[in-house]
């Protein structure tokens, strides 16, 4: 709903959008029963005027699919901060013409949540990098298991959103690259445990980012070295 509404904002921080639309964009199919995702269209509306993010001033309840619903766009509580990740247009393209029988909403919905975690560092005023820029990879590497728990979805639609984002197809570059890290075995006693690989965004730099990420999951590990990856039911660290 935020990329929708911000989509089709204007330069007077007015936005138009129907519920159609809407309902169209996340693939869902209008008849006169209206699905549940409606309900859910007027909550998150709702939730965005109660925190003052937009005004609306129709009776939603009242609005039809092709009702135009004007929203007023409250940009200081829109519009993202520092503490939000960035979504780019091509990024938001590349993810919706999707030739996949994966969801959509469920590919953007991996990806921003990658990316959220990816940030970006901050740079010195001529564009450089800052003297520490190594402890801060912009890089990502949480287990699939915790993305499937924080994001209510199924381990194994996790793993297919994430092939679709770091496979390049019809000439659209993949939008992350992936780095496969291996195991750690701190005590020799004890089974070795896989490691989350590494996602970067897939632009200039990136082999940089995986060098860095890689020394700071060593850091983190308490380990000298990566060992090959395991196959079996071993337990991914978070």
């Amino acid at each position: 709903m935020y990329i929708l509404i911000d989509k089709y904002r204007s330069y007077e921080d007015y936005s138009w959008i129907t519920i159609r639309k809407v309902l169209n964009f996340y693939g869902y199919k209008t008849h006169k029963r209206k699905p549940k995702a409606v309900g859910e269209i007027r909550d998150i509306l709702e939730y965005m005027t109660n925190n003052k993010m937009i005004e609306i001033a129709q009776d939603l309840d009242a609005a039809s699919y092709d009702t135009a619903i004007e929203i007023k766009i409250i940009s200081e509580n829109f519009d993202s901060t520092e503490k939000f990740g960035k979504l780019t247009s091509s990024q938001f393209d590349t993810i919706m013409m999707a030739d996949s029988s994966l969801n959509r909403e469920s590919i953007l919905m991996a990806f921003l949540y990658i990316n959220s975690y990816i940030g970006c560092r901050s740079r010195n005023k001529d564009g450089s990098e800052i003297s520490n820029a190594k402890d801060h990879p912009e890089a990502f590497w949480r287990s699939i298991e915790n993305m499937a728990k924080e994001l209510s979805m199924s381990k194994d639609t996790i793993n297919k959103c994430i092939d679709y984002l770091t496979t390049s197809s019809n000439d659209i570059p993949a939008l992350l690259v992936k780095k496969e890290v291996g195991s750690i075995q701190k005590d020799a006693n004890k089974p070795p445990q896989n490691v989350p690989n590494i996602y970067v965004l897939n632009k200039e730099g990136y082999k940089q980012e995986i060098k860095w990420a890689m020394d700071k999951m060593l850091e983190i590990y308490g380990v000298k070295e990566f060992c090959p990856m395991k196959s079996g039911n071993y337990r991914f660290t978070s």
